[in-house]
């Protein structure tokens, strides 16, 4: 966050720290109607609204990941029991402990800290943030993750990829990238014809890749030409195209466009003849 009044970033490890007013150790009711819990692994919640519980859960790994560890889950249910035992967790290890406080340290990585973000029926709360370190107690953040995963397995779910109800890649296909797309990259003119399986690049008017086949594995375009030795199960095990190293898809008309030859860089490939999705409209 930037400094407005003299328009200087912060300096990396300023530390800032604040209380919420309203946030006390001492909580009466135990009936939680909204809870949420942020970790650097997963993020799970249940909110309450009459008798409908809307349930969230996703983690596993980075979205581009494709292992099958990662997951979203989001649906509704009428069964409120995750609230009872989750505040069966926030009593046994005392999570009203430091409620209301807050910690932000400039500079650090993501993944770190953690957020608890809990609402009761008497408007009571707990709030605990650190961008620095966990707030909960290890039991909790090991138990928050096990109460949501068995509730979403007796309803048909599982934290992992195949066990998600979410769609988790909006990955580009054979059909989507047919066509002719463009665009600049430092200056050069891009264009990219993608016909059935094959695909003919051009920098400048000068063909780099001329009808070469393609193969779409991990969500990237690749040229269908494994390197010496590879068994084809990572994108990394493919060659890559002359122009524009491979692609992938940004929205339904535009594809970026990766270098990696002599310096990591990118470009977006527009193909405004494309049909706009329904969904988009």
């Amino acid at each position: 966050m930037m400094d407005f009044f003299n328009n200087t970033p912060p300096m990396c490890g300023g530390r800032h720290e604040s209380h919420i007013d309203g946030c006390s150790e001492v909580i009466q009711s135990k009936n939680i109607v909204s809870f949420c819990y942020v970790g650097s692994d997963y993020m799970v919640s249940a909110k309450k609204e009459g008798n409908v519980v809307h349930i969230y859960a996703s983690g596993g790994g980075k979205y581009n990941k494709r292992d099958g560890s990662y997951f979203i889950i989001k649906y509704d249910t009428e069964d409120d029991s995750i609230f009872k035992s989750l505040q069966e967790v926030i009593d046994q290890n005392q999570e009203t402990r430091g409620n209301g406080f807050c910690t932000t340290v400039d500079g650090l990585p993501a993944g770190l800290g953690d957020t608890l973000d809990v609402i009761y029926d008497s408007g009571e709360k707990i709030y605990k943030y650190s961008n620095q370190c966990i707030t909960v107690h290890p039991n909790s953040v090991s138990s928050f993750f096990e109460l949501f995963h068995e509730f979403v397995k007796k309803d048909g779910y599982e934290f992992n990829s195949a066990g998600s109800n979410v769609q988790l890649f909006d990955d580009a296909d054979e059909e989507y990238v047919q066509g002719t797309w463009k665009g600049k990259h430092f200056g050069d003119e891009i264009e990219v014809t993608f016909k059935d399986k094959l695909v003919t690049i051009k920098v400048n008017g000068t063909i780099t890749e001329k009808n070469s086949e393609f193969i779409i594995i991990e969500g990237f375009v690749q040229k269908n030409k494994l390197k010496e030795g590879k068994d084809g199960s990572s994108k990394y095990d493919y060659e890559d195209f002359e122009g524009v190293q491979c692609f992938a898809k940004k929205n339904w008309f535009t594809m970026t466009g990766y270098f990696h030859n002599n310096s990591y860089s990118t470009c977006d490939l527009m193909n405004f003849d494309k049909e706009k999705p329904a969904e988009e409209e």
